[in-house]
């Protein structure tokens, strides 16, 4: 009996969680007073709108860090906001990732008035050059970062042919266009309701069941046909008849 309540209270948990998610807000009000009203236990879970307050301020605060060209804040929560494993694995998250490194890199040559601080220019040349040496050596075989790899060693980038691009107006103002998509993108994926996802994960079990037992090869095809025509055709249409064929 307990067990049947323990997973009676998740269960519910899950659907006001969604009811929540999809906005149902008199929805959810009855289904929480009635759960009251006969004891149902609500299995905690962390409210939608909880999630949403804590995601725009984790993004509010990644892009504030970017516009104030402050490095290890911005890094610091992009570490331990954004998945390891789409930060190490996905193509597009790693191509945003270098540009940003670029953008922090260069963001005293470009916002500095006069000279920049050389102390603290050198300290984020170092730090791009060495995530140009660690994880950033995955994308040194692409043809549209390889020129990035000899910012470091160049002694005034800004007139450098190769970097024309990084310095005018609108270069930063649309990288971080793409970092504010991404972010959307990331932090609505991980706000998505647990029973949602089940039910995305279980579609698509069945789905693929589905379509592994549906597997009809030319031989079967071939096997059936011969068993459809009468008895005086089989011989010859099982010579004639090549389903294996291409084109056939």
């Amino acid at each position: 009996m307990g067990d049947i309540l323990a997973h009676e209270s998740e269960l519910l948990g899950l659907v006001k969680e969604y009811l929540d998610f999809a906005e149902f807000e008199d929805t959810l009000k009855t289904f929480s007073k009635e759960c009251k009203i006969k004891g149902k236990p609500l299995c905690k879970t962390t409210g939608g709108s909880l999630r949403d307050s804590k995601s725009l301020i984790i993004q509010k605060d990644l892009l504030a860090a970017f516009d104030n060209g402050d490095q290890k804040v911005f890094f610091d929560l992009w570490e331990e906001h954004i998945p390891s494993s789409i930060r190490d694995s996905d193509s597009h998250a790693q191509k945003l990732e270098f540009y940003l490194h670029i953008h922090f890199a260069i963001y005293l040559l470009k916002h500095s008035v006069g000279r920049p601080d050389k102390e603290d220019l050198d300290e984020r040349i170092c730090y791009f050059k060495t995530y140009l040496e660690t994880k950033g050596a995955v994308l040194s075989q692409t043809t549209e970062f390889l020129p990035f790899y000899a910012l470091p060693f160049v002694p005034n980038p800004m007139v450098h042919p190769s970097f024309k691009e990084l310095f005018q107006d609108s270069w930063a103002p649309e990288l971080k266009l793409k970092l504010e998509k991404f972010l959307a993108l990331i932090f609505n994926a991980s706000n998505t309701p647990k029973l949602l996802t089940i039910y995305k994960e279980n579609g698509q079990s069945n789905k693929d069941a589905l379509t592994s037992s549906l597997q009809i090869t030319p031989e079967y095809l071939q096997s059936v046909c011969v068993r459809l025509f009468s008895n005086q055709m089989r011989q010859s249409l099982a010579h004639s008849v090549d389903f294996t064929r291409p084109g056939t």
